[in-house]
């Protein structure tokens, strides 16, 4: 029977087993994720003649963060469809929200090479501040949180393995490359943004840009970020298949 007892030593088990593990088997996984935002990020610095740099490194944070929490979608059909992993987690009482824990602070630490990358760069192009950087990091934790939720209530009800690797690919790139992540939000019509909104990364793409450029605190776009952020948890929760 559930106890009321939050499990923080299978979280921080399955931090270990989902995200440091996948760190020491190879540099290779790390190469992996940074290979596109880092390509961006050059084509941004060639075409805009180190203009837009700032952006581009701004935006590879966020899809760093967003495309590594999205191959959890892979990753939980494979542990419910072929390990038979979430039967396990059932029967040793684990429950959805500590899964969800696991696997998104796994997948965060999975991302601490490319994001350690990324903040080097940040800093040697003078982006951050401090209080650009404490904003950068609150913002993270709650796009992982968004993403994870998204990819766990989809991998979840995934039938099959074969279907689970391309639902993850055409999600992150939905929700990475056409959100503002490597440019301006402004260059694009405030009509265009709207549907973009329900990617995580585009409100926190606005909130970061805001207050790189501005120095002012976009509270419309941060609290757009949190409201998604819990409707999609609650969603993972209510429609993720956790028990049969």
């Amino acid at each position: 029977m559930r106890t009321s007892k939050f499990n923080w030593r299978f979280v921080l088990a399955f931090i270990w087993f989902y995200g440091y593990s996948s760190i020491k088997r190879g540099y290779y996984y790390v190469l992996s994720y940074l290979a596109l935002p880092l390509s961006l990020l050059f084509f941004i610095y060639i075409v805009s003649k180190g203009h837009l740099v700032q952006y581009a490194i701004l935006g590879g944070i966020i899809s760093i963060i967003t495309s590594n929490a999205l191959t959890a979608i892979g990753d939980t059909s494979f542990f419910k469809l072929e390990l038979k992993l979430q039967e396990l987690l059932i029967a040793a009482d684990v429950s959805p929200i500590e899964y969800l824990l696991g696997i998104g602070l796994g997948n965060l630490l999975y991302s601490l090479p490319g994001l350690f990358v990324y903040f080097v760069l940040g800093f040697l192009y003078k982006i951050f501040s401090l209080s650009l950087l404490g904003l950068t990091i609150l913002t993270l934790i709650i796009v992982m949180v968004a993403a994870t939720s998204l990819a766990y209530m989809t991998g979840s009800r995934v039938s099959h393995m074969r279907n689970s690797w391309g639902v993850g690919s055409l999600l992150s790139v939905i929700l990475t490359m056409l959100p503002p992540l490597y440019y301006p939000y402004t260059f694009l019509p405030k009509i265009a943004l709207y549907p973009l909104i329900l990617s995580p990364a585009t409100p926190a793409s606005i909130f970061l840009q805001d207050f790189m450029t501005k120095r002012i605190i976009n509270y419309y776009s941060f609290l757009i970020l949190l409201a998604e952020t819990i409707i999609y948890l609650l969603l993972a929760l209510k429609l993720g298949k956790w028990e049969e």
